[in-house]
């Protein structure tokens, strides 16, 4: 992945050309673009540590910091960033969080994000429709998709929430309809399991609803995060020189780049990051090498460094296992 960016730059526009921008790229910009992710990574943890504070009284923020940063290195370099939460629950269990307390914890984190996720979206989009639309071929078209997904998740989550059976029974359908393609090898398994994970979720989110205020906490805490990432792009550009920017585009710019490339089906979401970074960034650039160069610095900061980082914090995956009761 790693390789792949990097020499899809250097391929555009040749080393000379990459290390030249990066030579004379501004160092005060680019720590800014640092100081952006740890401002990410901080809020990550805080609204983490909030939630699981909550839930068991005796988390620390220790646990919570390891926690969040374990879970960027495995949503970084799994599938559909599909690996971080089961990590992070396992962590929290050897830390002596109960296991329903762990799962709790992560599904209120995971609600909170995607519903602040779908809203920013929605506003950014009313926010900078015409300006894309005017700029980027295919925008409509892009910017609707991305939307939608995002929407029919978080509407996918509230309709497990408050309509369990109705939900599971248009889940069973489909998994008849999968089975007689044979796609599914055992419907009636499949069936089992979706019935057990609608039951905890539901039982999750019926203990949330009562945390009126805790909610509306993470949301804020949420609503920071996202900027702090956002505006990572907009210290590269920055950092690059680029002239009369317009802070507000810009993070609208990066909002459209994660709602379109969450759901590519690849760690990282390679390949769709980068293609989407260069379709909506390509406005702001006279030349393409400029861009490929944004791209590099862009991923360095928010797919490598994350990474990089993780991996420090996952030798703390080896620790002891403190006693802890593992039924709540």
């Amino acid at each position: 992945m790693a390789v792949g960016s990097i020499g899809a730059a250097l391929l555009a526009d040749g080393p000379e050309v990459i290390f030249r921008s990066l030579a004379g790229a501004d160092k005060v910009w680019l720590l800014a673009g640092v100081g952006c992710m740890l401002c990410y990574w901080a809020l990550e943890s805080a609204c983490l540590h909030l939630a699981a504070c909550k839930a068991w009284e005796k988390q620390r923020v220790q646990t919570s910091v390891i926690t969040s940063m374990i879970g960027q290195l495995f949503n970084c370099i799994t599938p559909f960033a599909s690996g971080g939460q089961p990590v992070q629950a396992y962590y929290m269990v050897r830390r002596g969080m109960p296991v329903g307390k762990a799962s709790s914890v992560l599904l209120a984190k995971f609600i909170v994000y995607q519903t602040v996720l779908a809203f920013y979206s929605g506003a950014v989009l009313t926010f900078a429709y015409r300006s894309f639309t005017r700029n980027i071929s295919g925008f409509s078209r892009l910017a609707l998709i991305g939307f939608v997904v995002n929407t029919a998740v978080v509407a996918v989550l509230f309709c497990v929430g408050f309509f369990p059976r109705i939900t599971g029974s248009f889940f069973h359908s489909c998994t008849a309809i999968l089975g007689r393609l044979r796609v599914v090898a055992d419907p009636e398994a499949a069936d089992a399991n979706i019935d057990r994970e609608i039951a905890a979720f539901h039982q999750g989110f019926t203990q949330l609803r009562r945390e009126g205020r805790l909610m509306l906490a993470m949301a804020g805490m949420t609503v920071l995060q996202l900027t702090a990432f956002f505006l990572v792009p907009y210290c590269v550009l920055m950092a690059l020189g680029i002239p009369r920017l317009q802070i507000a585009e810009v993070v609208a710019a990066a909002a459209f780049i994660l709602m379109i490339s969450s759901f590519v089906p690849l760690p990282g979401a390679s390949g769709g990051a980068e293609g989407s970074f260069y379709m909506f960034f390509q406005m702001f650039f006279k030349s393409s090498g400029s861009v490929s160069v944004a791209i590099l610095l862009w991923r360095m900061f928010t797919f490598y460094l994350p990474i990089v980082v993780g991996v420090y914090f996952a030798r703390h995956l080896a620790g002891r296992t403190l006693p802890c009761q593992q039924t709540e």
